[in-house]
C-alpha cells in the first residue's frame, strides 16, 4: 500500500513544476513579445531616417527643377508647376515633390519697414481682411503691425488699436509679443484676433517670404482685389475675378500685354506701376515640400527658396 504523504508530496513537486514551466512561458513570451517591439521600432527609426534623406534629396531635386524654369509665366507649362508624384526610389523608396509659387501672395513681413508700417502693404492687408469678412480688420492688422515691430509702444490710427507685449503677458499662459518677422505662418494665430480658424483660411493667400511684388499670374483673386491701379482706384473684386480669368487663358509677360487685356488699367504708370504698386509677372520666391516613404517610415522636408540665387530661407522637417 502507497503512502499517501508520499503521493501528496509528487503532486506537490508536479505543482511546482507545473507552475515554473508557466512562469517561464510567460517570461518566455514578453521577453519574445518585447524582442519583437525592439526590432519594430528599429526599423521604423531605419525606415524613418532614410526617408529622412529621401526628402532631402527631394528638395535639392526641386531647387534643381526650378533652376530649369523657362519663365514661360505659366506653371502648367513648367514642370515645377506639374510637378513629382510618388516616383519610385530604389526598391524600397518613393517621394513626392510639390513646388508652390509664393509671389502671388501676400507678404506679411513686409507689412513692417524698420520700424514704420509700409503704407500700401497696410492698405492691402486691410482689403483681404475685408473680403473675409473677419471681425475688425482694422484691429487684426493694427495688431499684426505691433508683432512684427520692434517697438513697445501700441500701434493706434484711425481708431484702430494694436497690442504689445502687456496684452499678451496678461493672457493664460502669458507670451510675449514676437517685436520681429513671423517665423511661421502657424505663428500668426499667437496675435490677438487671428484664430486657428482665420490663419487656415488665410494660409493660402498670404506668405513670410518676399516683398510688395505681386505675381498676377499666379495670385488669387482675393489677392489681386486687393492692388490699387492708382492710388484712389482699387481693383474690384469683379475685375479680379477677370484679371484671373484672362491670365489663365494666356498668362501675362509683361505690363503692356496686361494692358493690351485690360486697356486702360495701369496707363498713367506704364513705366513704373511694378515698382509703384508692386504689380509683377514672374516670381522669385518658391515653397517645395517633399515627402519620402520608405517602408514604414515616412518624413518630409519643407523649404522656402529664391530662385534667383537658389537660396534655401527657411526649412522645416516633420
Amino acid at each position: 500500500m502507497r503512502d499517501p504523504l508520499l503521493r501528496q508530496e509528487k503532486g506537490m513537486v508536479l505543482l511546482l513544476v507545473l507552475v515554473v514551466v508557466a512562469l517561464l512561458s510567460a517570461l518566455l513570451t514578453e521577453f519574445a513579445f518585447s524582442t519583437l517591439v525592439d526590432l519594430r521600432l528599429v526599423e521604423t527609426y531605419r525606415d524613418s531616417t532614410r526617408a529622412y534623406y529621401l526628402a532631402r534629396g527631394g528638395m535639392r531635386a526641386g531647387q534643381m527643377i526650378l533652376q530649369e524654369d523657362r519663365n514661360a509665366y505659366d506653371a502648367r507649362n513648367e514642370l515645377w508647376g506639374q510637378g513629382v508624384a510618388n516616383f519610385p526610389v530604389g526598391e524600397e523608396g518613393i517621394v513626392t515633390i510639390d513646388i508652390e509659387d509664393l509671389d502671388g501672395r501676400l507678404a506679411i513681413n513686409a507689412l513692417v519697414r524698420g520700424n514704420n508700417p509700409d503704407p500700401v502693404q497696410k492698405e492691402r492687408f486691410m482689403r483681404l481682411f475685408e473680403q473675409f469678412d473677419f471681425d475688425h480688420p482694422a484691429d487684426m492688422v493694427a495688431a499684426l503691425i505691433d508683432w512684427l515691430d520692434s517697438g513697445d509702444d501700441v500701434y493706434e490710427q484711425d481708431g484702430a488699436l494694436g497690442a504689445e507685449s502687456a496684452y499678451y503677458q496678461s493672457l493664460n499662459p502669458p507670451y510675449a509679443a514676437r517685436n520681429g518677422s513671423l517665423a511661421s505662418l502657424d505663428e500668426l494665430a499667437l496675435v490677438r484676433g487671428f484664430s486657428a480658424d482665420i490663419v487656415e483660411t488665410l494660409r493660402p493667400h498670404v506668405s513670410l517670404h518676399g516683398d510688395l511684388r505681386v505675381n498676377l499670374n499666379t495670385a488669387a483673386p482675393e489677392v489681386i482685389a486687393t492692388l490699387h491701379f492708382d492710388e484712389a482706384r482699387p481693383v474690384y473684386p469683379e475685375e479680379a475675378q477677370d484679371i484671373a480669368a484672362a491670365r489663365d487663358l494666356a498668362p501675362f509677360e509683361n505690363l503692356e500685354d496686361f494692358q493690351r487685356e485690360f486697356p486702360g488699367l495701369w496707363e498713367k504708370f506704364p513705366t513704373s506701376a511694378e515698382l509703384t504698386y508692386g504689380i509683377g509677372f514672374k516670381s522669385n520666391y518658391y515653397l517645395i515640400r517633399s515627402q519620402a516613404w520608405v517602408n514604414d517610415g515616412t518624413r518630409t522636408v519643407t523649404a522656402v527658396v529664391s530662385k534667383s540665387d537658389n537660396k534655401i530661407h527657411s526649412l522645416r522637417v516633420d
